[in-house]
């Protein structure tokens, strides 16, 4: 009786073993960080505020003259005006 209980346990270790260590209906395989490596979801732009209206924008997309940074064109000549 245990000599067949070590045999199955064997049998069964080899089949584990085959299947890479893996149950497919077992094993949930998880998201790999590889294909989060490059997402741009994680990483946090630097923001300004527009000095005119107060528009928060990224710090690529404002408009920055005389060290002050504008959303729009319209803003900025609106800043030139006064």
């Amino acid at each position: 009786m245990i000599l067949r209980l070590i045999i199955f346990a064997i049998i069964g270790a080899v089949i584990y073993r085959f299947l890479g260590g893996k149950l497919p209906f077992i094993d949930k395989t998880k998201p790999s960080k590889e294909k989060c490596k490059d997402d741009d979801f994680t990483k946090v732009a630097p923001t300004s505020k527009c000095t005119i209206c107060g528009t928060y924008m990224t710090e690529d997309d404002a408009i920055i003259y005389q060290k002050k940074s504008y959303c729009s064109k319209e803003c900025l000549e609106k800043a030139q005006k006064r």
